[in-house]
C-alpha cells in the first residue's frame, strides 16, 4: 500500500511540486537580487555618492571626475551582479532540466544500485 502511494505521489504530485519549486527558485533569485532595479539604475552613481560642484573651474572639474568615478563604480558592480545572476539562472535552468528528465528514472535506480552493490 505504501509502495503504491509512493509511486502515485512520485509520478504525479511530486513531479508537479518539483517543477513549481524550480520555478519559484528562479523567480526568487531574480527578485532577491533586484535585477529589474539594477537595469533601471545601471548608470546611477554608486550609493548615490554625488559631489556638488563649487564656483571655481577646479571644483567643477573635481566634481565631474568624482561623479564619473562614482558612476563607473556603480556601473561595474551592477554589471557584475547582473552577470552573476544570469549565470546562476542558467545553471538553475540546466540543472532543473536535468533533474526533471531524471525524476522519472530515479525510482528504478534504487534496485539497480542495490544489485550493482551486491555484484561488487
Amino acid at each position: 500500500m505504501l509502495f503504491a502511494e509512493f509511486f502515485t505521489w512520485w509520478y504525479s504530485r511530486g513531479f508537479v511540486e518539483l517543477f513549481n519549486r524550480l520555478k519559484q527558485l528562479l523567480f526568487s533569485l531574480w527578485s532577491k537580487l533586484s535585477i529589474n532595479i539594477l537595469f533601471k539604475t545601471l548608470f546611477d552613481p554608486w550609493r548615490r555618492i554625488v559631489t556638488e560642484s563649487g564656483g571655481s573651474i577646479a571644483d567643477k572639474s573635481r566634481a565631474l571626475i568624482d561623479n564619473a568615478v562614482s558612476r563607473f563604480i556603480g556601473f561595474s558592480i551592477r554589471i557584475i551582479v547582473i552577470i552573476t545572476a544570469v549565470v546562476m539562472e542558467i545553471l538553475i535552468i540546466v540543472g532543473g532540466a536535468v533533474l526533471l528528465v531524471a525524476w522519472p528514472l530515479m525510482p528504478a535506480l534504487v534496485p539497480l544500485a542495490f544489485f550493482v552493490g551486491l555484484a561488487l
